[in-house]
């Protein structure tokens, strides 16, 4: 098992917990969970002066039901974890615990926020335990099984070289003005020998100005067909006369011509092992816990408040 420590701000989350009682709300295979446990998980997915304050009911309502759902997936996982003999190791636990206690000033705030908590350390350092088994199940079940090497990668690749392909690609700079007048100062300037990304800088009235014009490498149907029907009629270092579209004028500069091309396994390599590990994942994800609430018996006595 590694020994990655959990983020600080999921584990606060996920020992807070309301001074809401002890209602049991939902009953996973003979184990129960309460209110406190739902408000604490709603806690992790909202902040609860938001929560409290601008979310109407129904909203809170999903929230909640929503909240209850995680917290009977992650009591699943655990139970399927220690049926599998996975266990947490002490010195992980006590990483954590410690790491959990650095994140207050003093020893005093840390006994308050227990105290606030209705926890003891010995629950706290429970929840955390369990936390680190269902990290550890959850790695064995879903992160390890949806890794993807190059040669999976490739095979993936040459069969799918399609999505791979890249259009033709210009690079294109702009200037843009409302006013007629200014638009032919503008070009006058440029057909005077003015350097375009500097006139850009200076006197063009879109975003693109404070990059000199410079709107990167675009490809058709991105930019106003008149535009697209100059720039791409137009050489490397050539410019087109006054465009008028969309009640503005505008003036554009080719700087480079990208012709269609597949990009390369190498280059294509990591965001499609991105794409895929995170797709295999959900699949994998999704399955293994349908598989585990077809199992199991699970009792929802009252909606959590």
């Amino acid at each position: 098992m590694g020994k990655n420590i959990l983020a600080l701000g999921a584990v606060l989350a996920l020992a807070i917990t309301a001074l809401a009682g002890d209602n049991i709300v939902a009953v996973v295979n003979g184990v129960p969970i309460t209110d406190r446990e739902v408000n604490g998980a709603v806690d992790q997915m909202i902040p609860r002066s938001t929560f409290h304050g601008s979310v109407s009911d129904d909203r809170k309502a999903e929230f909640r039901e929503k909240a209850l759902e995680n917290l009977i997936t992650y009591e699943l996982q655990y139970q399927d974890g220690v049926a599998r003999g996975i266990t947490a190791e002490k010195s992980l636990v006590k990483e954590q615990m410690k790491l959990v206690r650095g994140s207050f000033a003093s020893t005093k705030d840390y006994k308050n926020w227990l105290e606030q908590a209705s926890l003891t350390e010995d629950q706290l350092r429970e929840k955390l335990r369990k936390g680190v088994v269902v990290k550890a199940v959850v790695t064995k079940m879903v992160v390890e099984p949806s890794r993807m090497d190059d040669q999976a990668l490739q095979e993936y690749y040459t069969k799918n070289m399609a999505k791979f392909r890249q259009p033709e690609g210009i690079r294109l700079r702009i200037i843009s003005t409302k006013n007629e007048k200014k638009a032919k100062d503008i070009l006058a300037k440029l057909k005077g020998g003015d350097d375009f990304g500097d006139v850009a800088a200076r006197m063009s009235e879109d975003d693109f100005r404070i990059k000199g014009g410079d709107i990167g490498y675009i490809h058709r149907g991105r930019i106003y067909p008149a535009l697209e029907e100059a720039a791409f009629k137009l050489k490397p270092g050539e410019m087109s006369g006054l465009i008028w579209t969309d009640e503005t004028w505008f003036v554009v500069k080719v700087e480079d011509r990208r012709p269609e091309q597949v990009v390369p396994f190498e280059q294509a390599k990591d965001r499609l092992r991105t794409e895929l590990e995170k797709k295999r994942a959900s699949e994998l994800m999704e399955a293994w816990v349908s598989d585990l609430r077809g199992k199991a018996k699970i009792e929802v006595r009252n909606p959590p408040r």
